[in-house]
């Protein structure tokens, strides 16, 4: 296999890597071929310099104060010949040359062995891949936008950790008698951290940096899932796949414990809420429906019924549902 590297004045070169060599030849009759170099294990790309083949910067924009850009600034074949261009999910601002500090609307994503931001600032939806270590199977995770850390939980390394979008300060903040978390949120008002467990039945809280740990309910859960918060109202909302499924509120410390919907469900993965219109949303992966409800259960509705493959998780963003299948 040939692997072209580039032009030289008259002369080619590329690389091949049977015979482990760099060949060069005319460029235009493709005579004079030669062998520069063999030996080398698996030569890969190949590329000429020369102070002949670097381009002229005169007349650039971008070669005077980076045209006056923010971030980039990109050459253009047409005129002014040059725009200012921002990092991926970053909007331009009017003047079309400063960029946004960051996205101001992003989705966060975990897939199994990484985490992903799509911001919603720009139309292209672009997954940027957190820079983190070390995961295993990634399942829940949750937004603090007051400090700007990420919480996720891994099921298989039985463990929830945190860090900043740029993938510093990654830390484990809960380790012990963890099984399998698979529901996460974080209270940005009390400053806590919630979270399911489907191995231990449990749902427990505990400060954002994993002390103060509380188990709130212990009993009569068979397969909890998704948990939501509303803070300002002093409730949690959570779904269980168990048998039979169902999905129930309860004060933030566990008290006030109410089945709002049990009839009709299979496996209720998803869950969002809507503290503006007052309105829960579900997703089954059984029944392939997402449905909502009053946030007492009251006033059930079928949004999407019979069009989803296997709906594990969701989220809402003004009047958008974003969803997760699983194929």
């Amino acid at each position: 296999m040939m692997t072209l590297g580039g032009v030289l004045g008259d002369t080619l070169y590329w690389t091949d890597w049977q015979l482990r060599a760099v060949l060069s030849c005319s460029k235009q009759t493709g005579g004079h071929k030669r062998t520069v170099l063999v030996g080398e294990l698996d030569p890969m790309d190949i590329q000429a310099y020369s102070p002949l083949r670097q381009p002229k910067g005169e007349g650039s924009q971008c070669s005077y104060n980076n045209g006056g850009c923010s971030h980039l600034c990109l050459v253009s074949s047409e005129a002014p010949f040059y725009s200012c261009a921002c990092p991926t999910g970053v909007r331009l601002l009017n003047d079309s040359r400063t960029c946004a500090k960051g996205a101001e609307q992003i989705l966060l994503l975990a897939r199994r062995k990484d985490l992903r931001r799509i911001s919603l600032d720009t139309p292209d939806y672009t997954d940027v891949v957190l820079p983190l270590r070390g995961l295993k199977h990634a399942i829940a995770l949750d937004y603090d936008p007051v400090e700007g850390r990420v919480y996720w939980t891994d099921d298989e390394l039985c463990l929830i950790q945190r860090a900043f979008l740029n993938g510093t300060g990654q830390e484990a903040v809960v380790t012990l008698e963890v099984q399998h978390p698979d529901g996460l949120a974080v209270d940005v008002v009390a400053r806590n951290l919630y979270w399911t467990d489907t191995g231990t039945d449990r749902i427990e809280v505990a400060r954002l940096n994993g002390t103060a740990r509380k188990v709130l309910i212990a009993e009569g859960l068979a397969e909890p899932r998704a948990i939501v918060l509303d803070p300002p109202q002093g409730w949690m909302y959570w779904t269980d796949w168990g048998q039979p499924a169902k999905i129930e509120r309860a004060a933030l410390d566990g008290s006030e414990r109410r089945v709002l919907v049990s009839t009709d469900l299979g496996w209720p993965n998803g869950l969002a809420l809507d503290a503006r219109d007052g309105r829960l949303y579900w997703a089954d992966a059984r029944t392939d429906r997402i449905e909502s409800s009053r946030l007492d259960g009251s006033d059930r509705r079928v949004l999407l019924d019979n069009q989803l493959p296997h709906v594990f998780g969701f989220t809402l963003l003004g009047e958008v549902l974003a969803i997760m299948c699983v194929w």
